[in-house]
């Protein structure tokens, strides 16, 4: 299969990324190491307060990168261009600024370069922000755009400005590889699993910290990680495991359990592909509308969002054709009726995972989630055919796809493994590899006391109608903060949404939008926590409605007044 396709198509901010050991502690997250990291090397050439802006993007212009100015091994980093991004020029939103692409080289020869881009402003705010990447990533992120900061794909409020608008230097890279490696076959390589798993993270923000120096005289004040998906799993591993180098995290329907998350979807696949278990669109909208016509009014307000998807109990059988043979459009078959189970239950293994999680979380189709209204890539194909089809098609079904690459090329590294014959609960002489790839790639660890401890602050975010990563996935690692340190002390650091009706940042009911980088900038720099935050749908045909962001376990419960204005709701448990 072409995987570089499912990477390059899931790039904008779907589905998953992570991390691996040593990091640079310096107050502020500065990229000073600890004495456990590599020595910093000082730019030789600090920046020089007479010099233009032109002058001094030049300046880095084939700048050679030492690799002791980096906290994890590699071989060094090189500038590759720097030209100066005038204001006016066609296109560009985010003032003037000078665009820095380089790459980090690998220890292992045959290891592909790390690619990033720094994006330094002309006016410079003194703080960063790290773009997550998504997918199987492959390409640099849009860092000169938004950040996944809000929970839709679908672009942001007109009042906000990109990050690099604001004065951030932002900053992302590849994870380690180019998306047109042959079919996932970087994950064979030991150094660029390990930089895909999360070490580009690390690797990264360090490059950035050094241009930082070079260009302004001083690395950064502030610095800030926000992703969505695969770059929300990355958010939680720079929490988790390089707290030293950031002050904020705004983690968007994270991919924590991403393993575990591919070995569901593995799941989800062999029953969707069982003879008959295909449920085809037609099928998929009576099952919705069902769910919706019992659901839908149990929050106070009948308006095609179920804000309270645990009242939410609909049984899929009363669906079922009659004798449970496939009789047409209007029903589901035995098999199909198998498809939706599996896809609402969750995957119980015999091993563990990293950190020790044997359940990986279901999917709320029976509470509003969407598997068809895609708008980059079918989560299970639009056929049975096209499901395991080349992701070029653009038909091909991401559950397949994603978990083939990471089965065969991270784990059994080879292409003789069949998923739809692979046992996702045992995977018997494959279990020892599984688990180390778990614990290279999974950010489900409840450390954050580093994080903590230096005021770190995140904010964690999911919807509720999340056709990739299930809302739950996200649910169970905050109760398992809470479980380590308390509510009270969890709330002091970590404040967690969940949006009803919100997907996977596009086919949800409800796609919301709002600052949340100016809301952890202000916590973070001011002490100034979250509070009354309200989120504004962007779907088009419902685009401006608003709901109040209620914080975990808190829902929005309909009172009285417009059913489209937040203060008609109020946030209740």
């Amino acid at each position: 299969m072409k995987y570089h396709a499912l990477i390059h198509t899931i790039r904008k901010g779907i589905i998953l990324a992570i991390g691996s050991t040593a990091m640079l502690a310096a107050c502020g997250g500065d990229g000073e190491p600890d004495s456990s990291a590599a020595t910093t090397t000082s730019p030789s050439s600090p920046s020089t307060p007479s010099k233009t802006a032109a002058e001094m993007c030049a300046g880095l212009e084939n700048l050679e990168i030492p690799a002791s100015a980096i906290g994890l091994p590699t071989t060094g980093g090189t500038v590759s261009s720097a030209t100066l991004v005038a204001s006016t020029e066609t296109g560009n939103i985010s003032g003037e600024y000078c665009k820095v692409l380089g790459k980090v080289h690998p220890v292992d020869f045959q290891a592909p370069d790390i690619r990033f881009e720094v994006d330094l402003p002309s006016n410079w705010n003194e703080k960063s922000v790290h773009f997550g990447g998504g997918g199987l990533d492959g390409t640099i992120p849009t860092t000169t755009g938004y950040a996944t900061s809000s929970l839709s794909f679908l672009g942001e409020l007109k009042t906000v400005k990109t990050p690099l608008a604001r004065g951030f230097v932002t900053l992302g890279s590849d994870s380690g590889h180019q998306g047109n490696a042959s079919e996932g076959t970087f994950l064979k390589n030991d150094e660029a699993l390990a930089n895909y798993a999360g070490e580009h993270v690390k690797k990264t923000h360090d490059v950035a910290a050094y241009l930082a120096r070079t260009r302004y005289g001083k690395s950064f004040a502030h610095s800030y990680y926000v992703g969505g998906s695969g770059g929300g799993r990355q958010g939680l591993v720079a929490a988790q495991r390089y707290p030293a180098d950031y002050d904020g995290v705004i983690s968007t329907f994270p991919a924590s359990e991403l393993l575990g998350l591919s070995f569901a979807m593995g799941r989800v696949s062999k029953a969707s592909l069982a003879p008959g278990g295909f449920i085809t669109s037609a099928k998929a909208k009576v099952l919705t509308a069902a769910v919706m016509t019992q659901c839908d009014a149990l929050d106070g307000a009948t308006d095609g969002i179920i804000s309270n998807p645990g009242a939410c109990s609909f049984d899929p059988s009363t669906l079922r054709c009659a004798g449970g043979a496939d009789t047409g459009d209007t029903c589901l078959s035995d098999a199909q009726l198998n498809t939706v189970n599996t896809m609402a239950t969750p995957l119980a293994t015999k091993f563990d995972f990293a950190n020790g999680i044997r359940t990986i979380a279901g999917y709320n189709i029976l509470s509003g989630t969407d598997f068809w209204n895609s708008y980059y890539f079918p989560p299970l194909g639009l056929s049975p055919a096209a499901a395991v089809s080349d992701p070029a098609s653009g038909q091909a079904s991401f559950f397949y796809a994603f978990p083939n690459a990471l089965v065969n090329f991270a784990i059994a590294r080879t292409q003789l493994v069949d998923i739809m014959s692979f046992d996702f609960s045992d995977p018997g002489a494959l279990t020892a590899r599984t688990q180390a790839v778990s614990n290279m790639v999974d950010a489900t660890s409840t450390d954050l006391t580093t994080f903590k401890q230096r005021g770190g602050k995140l904010i964690l975010q999911h919807g509720q109608s999340d056709q990739f990563i299930p809302a739950q996935m996200s649910i169970d690692y905050y109760n398992r903060l809470v479980t380590r340190y308390g509510q009270a002390t969890v709330g002091e650091f970590v404040k967690f949404y969940l949006v009803p009706g919100g997907a996977h940042g596009f086919g949800g009911q409800f796609e919301g939008g709002y600052d949340a980088l100016t809301v952890l900038d202000n916590w973070v720099t001011s002490g100034n926590p979250p509070n009354k935050l309200v989120i504004t749908d962007l779907n088009g045909a419902t685009a401006g409605r608003t709901r109040p962001l209620c914080e975990y376990p808190a829902w929005p419960k309909y009172i009285s007044g417009d059913v489209n204005s937040a203060a008609s709701f109020t946030c209740t448990q």
